[in-house]
Formats: structure tokens, C-alpha cells, sequence
């Protein structure tokens, strides 16, 4: 439940303060809107960081187990049986690249897919920064694999999870989820991505996933992969890419024991944790998701994605506190790759009372959200600027909203609400 603020006294336009309140009184109306975030990565939330097991609310590049409305969920995908005949549909994905300094796009940017820490090149850009490919066809020698820059970090060598298999083409029951734990991404050296969830991509689904903006690294310490899980013995690697493979064909018994598997012979293996985490929340199983994540985090302290996890974990149960906590870590190790956090942090703030710092971390999330992933952060602003008599202030956010949302379901009321914010406005310049 939100701030009362409603108790103030707005002299003559009470009244319309009282209204607009029932109509943003609840984290449900306020942000039931927005779906789910990125599994895999973190992100985000990307998350940027979609998603089934853990929907906070609603849809995007982010469910359906428990539900705290109004939070972007970062599901793992659906926990249906792996029954029915194999499929080989192919995958398409397209779209473009562009920096956010303006530097002129080449033919050199990576195209690249994580899956559960491990990184994969399928593509290349061309000279305008489009790109379109089917996932899991790219069969070249990946020549940049060594690069260093921070956007191309992850496990390399000579994992199996780089196979067809793998790649959502391989043969895979009705209800798997073969990109379950999957992001796209660009990679140019000295520039950090955003991050496109394929946790819920299908063969049939449009394969425009839009623009992809790189933005020039700057203060970033953590990172979406784990570099310390490189250092993984082969069995450790080869009983993680066991679990990896039965998580997206929807095997998840199979999937928690490799995995478990995997940290007992190396308990450092921070991206084995992390996904043992994604398989215990896709089965419901929150206590020793949270368990798993922080593992993860503890094994790698600069590994972002479980920090980003718990984060949400926290929000779900409402420990606010906690999750203001994990939000500010991932924020502090990496303020570009995650604006779920930036989401995760408003809410926690907003309901631990700490409102200016809610809406710092509202507007970072509207400045960093360029394709409009998270329209509740305008809402919410609208409703935090209501709170301290800034009517114009309110209705910008409020419009932002609106444009940003059409479909709200309660949009015709806010539209309503806009017009009596307006007339408070005017009647406050009097």
C-alpha cells in the first residue's frame, strides 16, 4: 500500500488530491500493467532485466507464480511437462543498433545471445546497424571470442551449450522452453548493451525485437556473466551445461540435479548457482531460489545478475528494506545493464516512505528506459508530484503515462483525472 499523503491539506482542490489518491492507492492499479523482466541476465529487467515463473504483474520483455501487481517480473519460463512430438522451428530475430553518443553504427558490431552465463555470437551488423538471423545458424569461428571489452565477457572454451542443441532449433518437447534462460545483446568495445529477453520467444512471434541502444561504459564494476565461473573444472562445466539443456526442454528434476551437481564439485561456480536459482523459482520454490542467488552473489561479488534476482525475490514478499538493499548493490556495480533495479528500488523506497529517494530512482529509471518498458515510473512520478502540490509536474508524467500505456485499463479514469489536475493547475496560478 502507498503513502497516505492524501492527508495533507490542498485547501479548495481536497478534493480532487482524495480522488486521484483512490485511483493510485494500490501497487495493483498503479502498475498493473507491466509484465516481467529478463531471466537470464538480470536484467532487466531488463531486467530490462519476461517471463512466466515470478510474474510480478503483467507482460514485456518481462508471470504467474505469486504476484506482487505492479512489479516487472523476470520469469524463467512455463513449468509445463516436456510431453507431446519434437518440433524444429526455426527462430528469426532482427532488428537494429545505435549508439547513444551518436558515433556512427559499422559493420563491426556483435549481435550476441547469452544463455545462463555463456555467450554465443549470431551476427553482425551491417553498415546501418540492422541486423537478422536465425538463432543458433551462425557455425563460424567466433575470431573475437578474446576481446576484452566488458560487453563480451562471459564463458567461453568449448561448451556444448554452443551446439544446436542449444540454440532453440534442437529437438525440444511442447511446453520446453528452449531460450529459457536467453538474452540478445550488441557488443562494441568500450559501449555496454541493453538487453532483450527471449525467455518467452517463439518460432511464430515477431522477430523484430526493435532497437537495441549501446551506451558508452562508464562507472560499471559489475557485470551480466560470471568471470569467475570460467575457472569451473570440466565436470563442474559439463554437468552445468547438462542442467542448462534440461531447463529448456522443460525437465526440471533433471535440471536442479545436474546443476546441484555442478556446485558441489565447484562451490564457486557462481552462474551454476544462478541457474539453479532460475530452475527452484520456475518450480515455485522461492526460499531455495533465494538461497541459490545468494550463493551466486557471494561466489562472484561482481556478478550482478543474482543480486538483481534477489532483489525481486524481496519484492515479491514485501521485504522492503531488503529489496531497497539489493537494488542499490546492482545499481551501484552496474547502473546501465539493469533498470529493473531501478524499478525494484522506487517501489521499495516509495513504500519504506523515503519519496524523494523513490522518485530519484523513478527518474533515472524514465531517463534509462528509451524503448518505454516500464511506463509505471511515470505514474508513479505523477503520483509523487501530485504529493507535493506540483500539479503541472503531475499532469507531464501523467500524460507521459498515458501516451506510453494507451491500453491501461483504467485510462479513461486517468484521462478524467488529467482534466481535474489541469484544473488545479490553473486554479493554483490564480
Amino acid at each position: 500500500m502507498f503513502v497516505n499523503w492524501t492527508s495533507r491539506s490542498f485547501n479548495a482542490w481536497r478534493r480532487v488530491a482524495l480522488w486521484v489518491a483512490l485511483l493510485f492507492c494500490m501497487q495493483a492499479m498503479m502498475l498493473a500493467q507491466h509484465g516481467g523482466g529478463a531471466p537470464g541476465g538480470g536484467g532487466g529487467g531488463t531486467g530490462a532485466g519476461a517471463g512466466n515463473a515470478g510474474s510480478l504483474g503483467g507482460a514485456g520483455t518481462r508471470g504467474t507464480t505469486g504476484s506482487i501487481p505492479g512489479l516487472p517480473g523476470t520469469g524463467v519460463g512455463s513449468t509445463a511437462p516436456n510431453t507431446g512430438p519434437p518440433y524444429t522451428r526455426p527462430i528469426f530475430l532482427s532488428g537494429k543498433v545505435v549508439f547513444d553518443d551518436g558515433s556512427p553504427v559499422n559493420a563491426n558490431i556483435r549481435i550476441e545471445r547469452v544463455c545462463g552465463g555463456n555467450v554465443r555470437l549470431e551476427a553482425h551488423t551491417d553498415s546501418k546497424g540492422r541486423f537478422s538471423f536465425q538463432v543458433g545458424q551462425n557455425q563460424a569461428i567466433d575470431t573475437d571470442a578474446s576481446d576484452d571489452a566488458p560487453s563480451m565477457r562471459g564463458i567461453t572454451g568449448n561448451s556444448t551449450l554452443n551446439s544446436p542443441d542449444t540454440t532453440g532449433l534442437g529437438r525440444t518437447g511442447i511446453g520446453a522452453n528452449p531460450l529459457w534462460n536467453c538474452e540478445l545483446r550488441a557488443s562494441y568495445p568500450g559501449y555496454l548493451s541493453d538487453m532483450v529477453d527471449l525467455s518467452t520467444r517463439r518460432s511464430l512471434d515477431d522477430p523484430n525485437v526493435g532497437t537495441i541502444i549501446l551506451r558508452r561504459a562508464a562507472n560499471v564494476k559489475g557485470s551480466t556473466v560470471s568471470l569467475v565461473s570460467a575457472e569451473a573444472p570440466k565436470k563442474a562445466q559439463k554437468n552445468f551445461e547438462k542442467g542448462v539443456q534440461s531447463a529448456q526442454k522443460g525437465d526440471l528434476e533433471q535440471a536442479e540435479k545436474h546443476l546441484q551437481d555442478a556446485v558441489d564439485i565447484y562451490p564457486k561456480y557462481a552462474a551454476a548457482w544462478f541457474a539453479l536459482g532460475q530452475v527452484k523459482e520456475r518450480a515455485n520454490d522461492l526460499p531455495d531460489a533465494r538461497k541459490a542467488y545468494i550463493e551466486a552473489a557471494t561466489a562472484d561479488d561482481k556478478y550482478v545478475s543474482p543480486l538483481d534476482r534477489l532483489a525481486l525475490l524481496s519484492a515479491k514478499e514485501e521485504k522492503w528494506q531488503d529489496t531497497a538493499d539489493y537494488s542499490k548493490r546492482v545499481i551501484d556495480l552496474n547502473p546501465v545493464e539493469f533498470p529493473s533495479a531501478f524499478w525494484y528500488s522506487a517501489i521499495a523506497n516509495f513504500n519504506l516512505k523515503n519519496i524523494d529517494e523513490a522518485q530519484k530512482s523513478a527518474t533515472a529509471l524514465v531517463k534509462l528506459d528509451t524503448q518505454h518498458k516500464y511506463p509505471e515510473a511515470e505514474r508513479m512520478l505523477a503520483q509523487i508530484a501530485l504529493s507535493k502540490d506540483d500539479y503541472a509536474g503531475a499532469a507531464a508524467h501523467l500524460r507521459s503515462y498515458l501516451s506510453e500505456n494507451p491500453g491501461a485499463k483504467d485510462a479513461d479514469s486517468l484521462k478524467q483525472t488529467l482534466l481535474k489536475i489541469d484544473e488545479a493547475s490553473a486554479a493554483a496560478k490564480k
